[in-house]
């Protein structure tokens, strides 16, 4: 088979190319030698270079980074000199420029993949999860995270294929805002290049930022996690034994039926006695805003009340039925708050004005 020669001419319109999608990420700045760039790569490495003119700039640009590109074929880590250099080949010969030579080592016996590290701000509640998850599984936090952080995203991709990705993080960030809680806290998860790059396009690709995105698919993960499950259950059995949650339940049970007319307006409600009662049974999941105003009409605690509503849930009584057709619908998970607002088939005015509760 005949191969194509790669001409000079091929070579500088694909480092031009390459150069210009760099251009916004660089930052240029005049000094006494020349001009200087510098930028962050994806890694977080900075790199400093100075050229004497533009086109000396960017060929010494070029130069640093091809020596930081892996030798692919022999799979050894090329020795990289100091970033922050000043531009010796502006002296030197065009054509000896842009001949390179590397040294190899050859790699550790005990090489481990180098971790990046994503930045990342949640509730306070929703990082207890993982710090339980990791001590459920008796794993480093740091492991339980990047194994989350892996499934939550491939979740996100298949999601995305059935649904809108807009649609689909608008959701998941209402399951971020609806952990208990109002205090954030950072913390961050570190992982193998090729998951943190995969992450950070996608948070790119729909203008989101790397925290945030990672928050949100995060929030959506854990509602999935086996562990995760286990542990909100255990949690949930001795919060149901507490004789605080069960008076809970009882003053909750005082406001159901015809009664929850009055407690709607106090809510945000306005109106909606059904929905009301909908929350008062634990059958939907109530945005914070919601339940922080219920806590307060009710005179409770907002995570006391949260745990009577979850007990009311599970504890609700299963529908009677005869030797007929059809069997009555037992719902077996609570619903969210989009879903059951949407089954309403209220007026879009309406609709809107409920869905922005959860904001």
């Amino acid at each position: 088979m005949k191969t194509h020669k790669l001409q000079t001419n091929d070579y500088l319109k694909g480092c031009a190319s390459f150069l210009a999608q760099l251009k916004p990420f660089m930052n240029l700045s005049e000094t006494a030698q020349g001009i200087e760039c510098k930028m962050i790569l994806a890694n977080g490495k900075p790199i400093t270079v100075t050229g004497k003119d533009e086109p000396h700039l960017l060929l010494c640009l070029m130069t640093v980074l091809v020596e930081l590109l892996p030798d692919m074929c022999n799979n050894k880590q090329l020795e990289v000199e100091p970033a922050n250099r000043a531009a010796l080949l502006n002296s030197q010969p065009l054509e000896a420029t842009m001949q390179l030579s590397t040294t190899t080592k050859g790699p550790s016996e005990h090489s481990i993949p180098r971790r990046q590290q994503i930045g990342v701000t949640t509730k306070v509640s929703q990082y207890g999860l993982v710090k339980k998850i990791a001590k459920k599984r008796g794993v480093p936090i740091s492991t339980a995270a990047r194994d989350l952080l892996k499934d939550a995203l491939e979740r996100f991709d298949s999601e995305s294929m059935k649904m809108s990705p807009t649609d689909l993080l608008t959701n998941y960030e209402r399951e971020a805002n609806n952990y208990d809680g109002a205090k954030s806290e950072s913390w961050i998860i570190r992982a193998d290049r090729r998951l943190v790059m995969k992450t950070r396009l996608r948070a790119g690709e729909y203008n989101y930022s790397l925290s945030s995105f990672v928050n949100f698919i995060l929030a959506n993960e854990l509602n999935y996690n086996t562990v995760a499950d286990t542990i909100n259950k255990e949690s949930s059995l001795s919060l149901n034994t507490n004789e605080i949650v069960i008076n809970a339940c009882k003053i909750i049970q005082l406001h159901a039926g015809v009664k929850a007319k009055h407690l709607a307006p106090q809510i945000e409600l306005g109106d909606q006695r059904g929905l009301t009662n909908m929350i008062l049974g634990g059958t939907v999941r109530a945005p914070t805003r919601v339940l922080s105003k219920l806590a307060s009409a009710l005179n409770l605690p907002i995570e006391i009340l949260s745990a009577a509503l979850k007990h009311r849930f599970e504890t609700q009584n299963v529908p009677a039925f005869k030797a007929t057709e059809c069997k009555p619908s037992v719902q077996a998970n609570r619903k969210s708050w989009g879903v059951a607002v949407r089954e309403l088939k209220l007026s879009t005015k309406e609709q809107k004005r409920l869905l922005d509760l959860d904001n």
